[in-house]
């Protein structure tokens, strides 16, 4: 997908969509880790882009890599979900006060409703915390060209950009329009210690540079255009951010719509909007981050700091339904969700984990600590093998914590990924500490609950090129555990004897439970 491309127009999944975004931005170099719903963005990107496009083991080094990226003046995308977004924020603190050259745009994918999450946390705060431009689309034709000006904002202000979006738009359609590819920057590296070396004498100045930049990030959003009123002597008003504009949308010409996209932003746009206004509704998807703005300018705000909507889930649709005399204009929109059946996720049929699970029951350990991924639903029925599951790495770290004080036969459990991704600092400070744990790592040979993407273990990257493979067994021999034995977890006896010995052994011992994911299994087979 080289130089220009004439404008057509395509219908892509709002993930495609900025992963076609980034490439007509000209970007050199994609990274992240697989998460669901921003998987699909580095896919996309991977099978049609020429350059370099990565899984990283975390996202914390999927984001200090596209920062290295920018250091050579070319631009970088860095995508990830929510909770990926803690893992680098480390790095983005920083990066906010050293700068970037070439852009370096992270877009970040949040997930209200936790469909696939194991919270419901709201991105726009980390863009506020880090000084940051945050751009927030309504669909997925909006959220492609926000990550070309998301690029352009970028090195304008030498800042990193978050564009935040949510699983409706990451996993639905929308009409696109397919330009022009902008060409790649050239190489170029510069030496700057004061603006890359993150020590005391040289941050505090950082930092206020930083802030003087505040002031010019909001005159920018003030001439982006991306804050729009919509008003036509309407008594009642919308604020509506991101989606909540396509929902706000459904309600005709019912209300006055203020569309925020671009933060920071003036708050005089607020001001401006609610000013005759005898209802103002905020909807703003996950956390009340503007509507405790809006307060501020008008005493008839309602929203979820007040409970008229809810704080936790999707808004959906028909958010105001029930507060507009059960009709909201001269059609209605659709009941959300109401009419659709439970469907809780269940191992896949042929999973290895249940014979893992089967196997570990039977042995009976105390308490067992789990881990995010597929095994992950080894919690649910008829099964019910784990006790808890907290975060990527976790499981690990609470087993230690609980042999610590004295408890006996408690296991973790781990997915070969997720180990890669945060379990490996966990292994080696329950070694150090002289944890007594028996650590079970399950290997089925991909990142399978996201899509079955490869890992450093299989050797084959984002690409589907063959890469640098490491070894499961050596990494933990050399984080020092007493011992590492693999089994097959479909042998039954074998499994069950070994994780008996191994709970009631001294240390840390590692049992890997190999086979590959059973649709893994199925496409080598074809």
């Amino acid at each position: 997908m080289k130089g220009y491309v004439e404008k057509t127009k395509a219908l892509l999944l709002g993930d495609d969509a900025i992963g076609r975004g980034a490439i007509e931005a000209g970007i050199s170099y994609a990274s992240s880790y697989p998460g669901t719903p921003a998987t699909q963005i580095l896919e996309y990107i991977a099978r049609n882009f020429d350059g370099k496009a990565e899984w990283a083991i975390n996202e914390k080094v999927a984001l200090e890599t596209a920062i290295g990226v920018s250091y050579t003046g070319r631009r970088a995308l860095c995508s990830m979900k929510h909770v990926g977004l803690n893992v680098a924020s480390d790095a983005l603190m920083t990066a906010a006060y050293l700068g970037v050259r070439g852009g370096v745009v992270i877009v970040v994918a949040d997930d209200p409703g936790a469909f696939s999450s194991q919270n419901e946390q709201d991105s726009r705060y980390y863009a506020q915390f880090a000084k940051i431009p945050c751009l927030e689309p309504s669909d997925g034709k909006e959220a492609k060209e926000m990550v070309i000006t998301a690029f352009d904002l970028s090195e304008e202000m030498e800042l990193p950009v978050i564009v935040r979006v949510v699983t409706r738009i990451c996993h639905t359609s929308s009409v696109v329009e397919i330009g022009e590819i902008r060409p790649q920057n050239p190489v170029s590296v510069i030496k700057n210690p004061a603006r890359m070396i993150a020590v005391p004498s040289n941050v505090i100045k950082c930092h206020k540079i930083l802030n003087e930049k505040q002031e010019k990030l909001k005159r920018w959003s003030e001439n982006s255009g991306l804050n729009k009123i919509f008003k036509n002597n309407q008594k009642k008003g919308i604020v509506a951010c991101g989606l909540g504009y396509a929902y706000a949308k459904e309600y005709g010409d019912e209300f006055a719509i203020l569309k925020i996209s671009s933060y920071p932003f003036n708050e005089k746009i607020i001001e401006d909007f609610v000013k005759d206004l005898e209802e103002v509704w905020v909807l703003e998807e996950c956390y009340p981050f503007v509507e405790g703005i809006v307060r501020r300018y008008s005493t008839n705000v309602k929203g979820k700091m007040t409970g008229e909507i809810s704080p936790e889930g999707e808004l959906g649709p028909d958010v105001l339904t029930a507060y507009y005399n059960g009709k909201v204009s001269k059609t209605d929109p659709p009941s959300f969700l109401s009419s659709l059946p439970l469907r809780p996720p269940v191992m896949c049929q042929g999973c290895s984990h249940r014979d893992f699970y089967k196997s570990l029951i039977a042995v009976k350990p105390t308490f067992t600590a789990g881990d995010i991924g597929c095994y992950t639903l080894g919690a649910s029925p008829p099964l019910f093998a784990l006790d808890t599951c907290l975060c990527m790495g976790a499981g690990i770290s609470q087993a230690a914590g609980m042999s610590q004080q004295g408890v006996k036969r408690v296991a973790a459990v781990i997915g070969d990924s997720t180990f890669l991704h945060a379990g490996i600092p966990a292994l080696i400070s329950a070694v150090y500490n002289k944890a007594n744990i028996l650590v079970a790592i399950l290997d089925n040979s991909s990142v399978a609950m996201t899509g079955h993407q490869p890992t450093p273990l299989t050797g084959i990257t984002a690409k589907g090129e063959e890469g640098g493979k490491v070894s499961l067994e050596e990494i933990c021999k050399a984080c020092g555990a007493a011992s590492v034995t693999v089994v097959d977890p479909l042998d039954h006896e074998t499994t069950e004897a070994v994780l008996k010995e191994k709970l009631d052994s001294e240390g840390v011992n590692v049992v890997i439970a190999r086979r590959p994911c059973i649709h893994v299994a199925k496409k080598r087979k074809k």
